[in-house]
């Protein structure tokens, strides 16, 4: 692989390869082109994406300004806040205790939280995974305030109605306070604590940081919304510090993209468990949720898809076939906005087609 600068500073790997019978034309191609569409379609101001093959880079690029109004281009080393992406860091924690016997999934977090409000003492484990809890949210979508802890949060809600456990899917930010709480008691130490020496440090992602305050600022992109039909400054919401574990993640494609390879190679859980959980669950009246224990599932062009968003920002994906995590493919999607909102499930399919589509010209 030979590792070239295109237009604007952005760096990518190209794959150089003879091109015989049977063999596929390198996508980075196409991947590029797809980027200026995509970026050009929905107003993007600053994107970054990244393709791994059994951790082996296939695609990195980067395009666009990571600051409109200073018009400063985006860098390889970026920082981009990443949201919701966080649940996953606490999932695949979960994971790992499940999977030592220290935890198990079909348990209520009572058993393993005291103090928890009494109406919630037979909520599950894999319910809160998959927001089939029936807790409420402490989250309305406006900026705060927000109560100033954890268990200030725990008591505001208890009152609160909750519908029927497992009879629906709601998406809750309560859910993974939960978990953070099932983590901090089993492991003893603080959430932060827990990342820093379960994944950030043994995976070597040092460019990975919960909490806007942690965030080196001079490599932290601003975020941008689109407003009637042009991009505009938006502001970061105001989180307290517990939000670490449900949406204040910044970081990079690369670490995440170590993370989630991490993931499929059995660090933490073996696939044979990872396979058996990445199922969608069942609800009272026989649908299907949308998540499979907190990660957003699929199934497209006999492969498996295994991931979780950012809102309309950013997405990362996992992708198999089967249950062979042997070979996987990883698509990080990251962006700052968008003028039009788009969903970034659109985003990241565009450029799978194109790497899947390599993949399958590969083994014929």
């Amino acid at each position: 692989m030979k590792l070239v600068r295109l237009a604007g500073g952005a760096w990518s790997l190209l794959l150089v390869a003879c091109i015989g019978p049977g063999q596929s034309r390198d996508p980075r191609a196409a991947l590029d082109a797809q980027l200026v569409e995509n970026s050009e379609q929905h107003g993007i101001p600053a994107q970054a994406v990244l393709v791994l093959h059994d951790g082996q880079v296939l695609y990195r690029n980067q395009t666009g300004l990571a600051d409109v109004e200073t018009s400063r281009a985006v860098r390889p080393d970026d920082i981009y806040p990443v949201y919701s992406v966080a649940k996953l860091f606490v999932s695949t924690l979960i994971f790992e205790l499940a999977d030592q016997h220290r935890l198990e999934l079909d348990h209520p977090a009572s058993r393993y939280v005291a103090g928890l409000p009494a109406t919630w003492r037979d909520v599950r484990i894999d319910q809160l995974l998959s927001h089939t809890s029936g807790l409420p949210d402490f989250f309305d979508g406006a900026d705060g305030p927000f109560p100033p802890t954890r268990d200030d949060v725990f008591r505001t809600l208890g009152d609160r109605p909750l519908f029927a456990p497992g009879s629906e899917q709601r998406y809750t930010q309560t859910n993974y306070l939960v978990l953070q709480a099932v983590l901090e008691a089993l492991h003893d130490a603080p959430y932060r604590e827990i990342v820093r020496t379960r994944i950030t440090e043994p995976l070597g992602m040092k460019n990975t940081y919960l909490g806007l305050s942690r965030a080196p600022r001079d490599r932290l992109i601003s975020p941008y919304r689109g407003e009637n039909g042009r991009i505009v400054r938006d502001r970061m919401i105001a989180w307290q510090d517990y939000s670490i574990a449900h949406a204040e993640l910044f970081t990079t494609p690369e670490d995440l993209g170590t993370f989630l390879t991490a993931v499929a190679r059995g660090r933490y859980a073996r696939p044979e468990m990872l396979t058996r959980v990445w199922r969608p669950s069942r609800l009272a009246n026989g649908e299907l949720t949308s998540f499979a224990s907190g990660w957003d599932y699929g199934e497209a062009d006999g492969f498996r898809e295994v991931g979780h968003d950012g809102g309309v920002r950013v997405r990362v994906r996992l992708l198999f076939r089967g249950d062979d995590l042997n070979d996987h493919h990883v698509i990080v999607y990251l962006t700052n906005g968008t003028r039009d909102g788009v969903w970034t499930r659109r985003l990241v399919e565009s450029v799978q087609r194109i790497v899947l589509r390599s993949a399958v010209a590969d083994t014929n």
